[in-house]
């Protein structure tokens, strides 16, 4: 059984700062005596709940936004754990960690601030000296996650490790796949699983950003608002956020992406400068639902609510109007 949970975020990101942590602080351990669990921020705390267990003694949690659910889980079992270790580059985490190191002074070591990218925080704050590999693939980390890349050869490797995932993002087998690549030092690029599944989400990349340009309506010429149905965010399910990242690089403007998910909705917003996670702060509070995310890069989730009620949400929200906020439009 194994002694150790790793839980990292389900993306490039959170994939490459597993293989950091593992390989310098748990090397020894890995794979026998660790449990490597991949999840999203929404469901976080539901995998962890099904994830613990007894025997576990260590718990580290690698680029999670956090939510009040998980933190609340987090504190549950964390005083009966030998290590709690927490590192996150989400802005959005900052509001939970008074709560966790209050509650848990004496086993938890927590690193939250803000960086490009989770890897570059472990580098920077866990006193890491990297060998050429690792910096490589921090610099691929920091492109996933909206960084501007130092070379064609890190633009290529984050664009394949990106949309590799992003071809279905809930094989969790595929991203332990990943990893087992990255510890065992093998060539992702000519890795023939790896390639099959990249130049398959290239094209359906490709046919997304075709629909959501067509849907797109310029508001203010300030941003870009897209609409996808129920059906066509389950074709394209995975690659909505790499295709909304994408779509504000071409039209060099914000970009808001809102589409049906079962029984809720989903705003991703991708911005220009660092407004994306107070517009999502705002469209969740007022539509009663979550968010979570980066300065720049963000996304709420609303429940029970249709596309167009989100949309005109989403005009108050960037207008400031009070009355469409509010479902009160004025005659």
């Amino acid at each position: 059984m194994a002694g150790s949970i790793v839980m990292t975020h389900g993306d490039c990101d959170g994939i490459i700062s597993a293989y950091l942590y593992i390989k310098h602080f748990m090397k020894d351990m890995w794979p026998s005596n660790i449990s490597v669990i991949f999840t999203q921020p929404w469901r976080a705390n539901l995998d962890f709940v099904r994830e613990y267990r007894e025997g576990i003694d260590e718990i580290v949690l690698l680029d999670l936004a956090l939510s009040s659910e998980l933190v609340k889980e987090i504190i549950r079992v964390g005083s009966n754990l030998r290590k709690v270790t927490i590192v996150d580059h989400h802005i959005s985490s900052l509001e939970f960690i008074n709560q966790i190191t209050s509650n848990l002074l004496k086993n938890s070591k927590v690193v939250c601030e803000k960086a490009q990218s989770c890897p570059r925080l472990m580098i920077t704050s866990l006193k890491i000296s990297p060998n050429p590999y690792e910096k490589l693939l921090v610099d691929v980390a920091d492109v996933c996650e909206g960084g501007e890349a130092s070379s064609t050869e890190v633009t290529k490797l984050a664009d394949i490790i990106k949309l590799s995932i992003a071809r279905d993002p809930g094989d969790y087998d595929f991203m332990n796949y990943l990893l087992t690549l990255l510890m065992r030092n093998r060539d992702i690029e000519s890795d023939t699983i790896v390639s099959k599944r990249y130049k398959t989400a290239k094209f359906i990349l490709s046919r997304l950003l075709k629909i959501m340009s067509e849907n797109a309506i310029s508001y203010r010429n300030v941003v870009k608002i897209s609409t996808l149905s129920l059906p066509e965010s389950r074709i394209f399910a995975g690659l909505l956020g790499v295709g909304t990242t994408e779509l504000a690089r071409m039209y060099k403007s914000d970009i808001i992406l809102v589409r049906s998910e079962e029984n809720k909705v989903v705003v991703t917003v991708r911005t220009l400068d660092d407004k994306a996670l107070k517009l999502c702060r705002d469209i969740a509070k007022l539509g009663k639902g979550r968010f979570g995310g980066h300065a720049e890069a963000a996304s709420a989730t609303l429940p029970e609510l249709s596309l167009q009620e989100v949309t005109d949400l989403i005009v108050g929200v960037v207008s400031g109007r009070e009355d469409i906020l509010q479902g009160k439009r004025k005659a």
